[in-house]
């Protein structure tokens, strides 16, 4: 069972935590909309890379590439 204080450094450390998580985020946002397309471009794919949620499955590889894997990479 936790005490008192041990309950008050995990919230305390969920509190800072979140706060970085928060200001990380804001971060890219506004670097996503006040800097130059090519900068912009890159916050907007690391925010992506921040969701939650999986993103899309990896495209299947063409099929002459597969028929060199399976000779065995000639």
């Amino acid at each position: 069972m936790k005490t008192t204080d041990q309950h008050a450094v995990d919230t305390d450390k969920d509190a800072v935590l979140f706060a970085a998580r928060l200001a990380t985020v804001g971060v890219l946002l506004l670097t996503a909309l006040c800097t130059p397309r090519e900068i912009s471009e890159r916050a907007f794919r690391l925010l992506d890379l921040m969701k939650d949620s999986p993103g899309p499955p990896p495209p299947a590889p063409a099929p002459s590439a597969r028929r060199r894997a399976q000779q065995g990479g000639r």
